[in-house]
């Protein structure tokens, strides 16, 4: 799955959770005309759910299937704890409102990473291929 995909379903996915939970209450007072929080907050919590696994790839951290899910775990829970705090335009009502929108960004943004994650492993086995196949020539 190219990135863009990626970023687009989590930015998707973000603001439809948003919308159709129960326990959330969506507030349109941005200063941007016809821009409500809520897009803003989809747009960046989709971005930093969509660029997990390249900032692993960037940093050589070895990405692995355990370190996808627990940083997109912080993230999400962190991000609908800091929604109440800062005036993003949403506000978490109750207490469902807050685990269940974050334990669905969590594994849409997990399903998204692992996906890239596994493309990285084939390409990479490919490359090794490539490089015996090479070498025995």
């Amino acid at each position: 799955m190219p990135y863009i995909k990626s970023f687009i379903i989590n930015v998707v996915s973000v603001f439809l959770i948003n919308h159709i939970m129960p326990g959330m209450s969506i507030a349109y007072y941005s200063r941007l005309p016809h821009i409500g929080g809520d897009i803003i907050f989809a747009l960046v919590l989709g971005t930093i759910n969509f660029l997990v696994f390249p900032v692993l790839r960037l940093f050589h951290l070895g990405p692995s299937h355990v370190k996808i899910g627990l940083i997109t775990f912080v993230i999400s829970f962190v991000s609908y704890a800091l929604v109440n705090i800062l005036p993003v335009g949403i506000k978490v009502t109750s207490g469902w409102g807050y685990l269940i929108p974050s334990l669905l960004v969590w594994v849409i943004a997990y399903i998204t990473n692992h996906i890239e994650y596994r493309h990285y492993l084939r390409d990479l086995d490919k490359e090794i291929e490539e490089s015996k196949h090479h070498e025995d020539s």
